[in-house]
Order: C-alpha cells, then structure tokens, then sequence
C-alpha cells in the first residue's frame, strides 16, 4: 500500500522535541525517486542538444590543440636512441605522446558531440513545430506541473 501525505501548515504543538520535524512536499512536484525537487519542464531534444553542442565545442578545440602539441614535437628527438647491454632504446618527444592522446579524447568527445547535436536539435525542431499555435501551455507531467508562455 502506497500513500501521500500533504500538509500546508505546521503547528509547533503537534512536534516533540525527541522527533526530527520533515516538511511534506505537495505530492504534485514530487519526482519519481521521492527526493522532493522540483525540476523545470524542459522540451524534448533541448538537453541532449545543449549537451551535443558543448561536447562538440570542447572536443573540438582539444582536437585543435593536440595537433598544435603534436606539430610542435621536435622531430630528431624520435631519432636519438642508444644501446645498452639489455638491447636497444628509442626516445620519443613527451609532446608527441600527449598531442596524440589530445587529439584522441578530442575526437571521443567531437563525434558523440556531433550525434547529440544533430539529433536533439531535431527531436527539439519537431516539438517545436508541434507547438507552434501555443502561446500559453500548462504541462503536468510525472515530474510536476509547468505554466509556460512563450512570446
């Protein structure tokens, strides 16, 4: 069994001081896990674009600038080795090996980055189009109730 109790007023008379007192949260904008947030009505699409968008951007500027660390890598430096009793070495320039994980992470982040994007401008386009008469909308959904107007 499963119920809800809402409350407007707390009366100081009805507390004990042995009790840690809870406030009660209208069971309107409770969300799902039972925390008692509220959580803005945000359209379809408009998170995971935003999350796309920033992704793409940070991605692509460590693209940038992992070929700017990689470019930057002395050449002879890959050429210097020596021999030892235990066989041969090769050194690398370290500017080379992070210029390479640089441009990596970078490419991780761009091309998910760009998938997002792409795909929540156009669940947020067609969400968009479908509400494109409203002025005034009230939503109740699961996660509570929003009043939006847009101009």
């Amino acid at each position: 069994m499963m119920g809800v109790s809402a409350q407007a007023q707390f009366n100081q008379s009805f507390a004990s001081s042995d009790k840690k007192s809870e406030t009660q949260i209208s069971p309107i904008i409770i969300n799902p896990a039972g925390l008692g947030e509220y959580k803005p009505f945000s359209p379809p699409g408009l998170r995971m674009r935003n999350a796309g968008r920033t992704l793409t951007i940070l991605g692509g500027a460590m693209l940038i600038g992992g070929i700017a660390v990689f470019a930057s890598a002395e050449e002879s430096y890959y050429s210097t080795g020596y021999n030892s009793n235990t066989g041969n070495y090769e050194e690398g320039d370290p500017k080379a090996a992070l210029g390479v994980v640089m441009i990596a992470g970078g490419l991780g982040m761009t091309i998910p980055g760009v998938i997002l994007w792409s795909k929540g401008a156009k669940k947020y386009k067609r969400y968009l189009e479908q509400h494109e008469g409203e002025t005034v909308s009230f939503n109740l959904n699961g996660n509570g109730a929003s009043l939006c107007y847009r101009f």
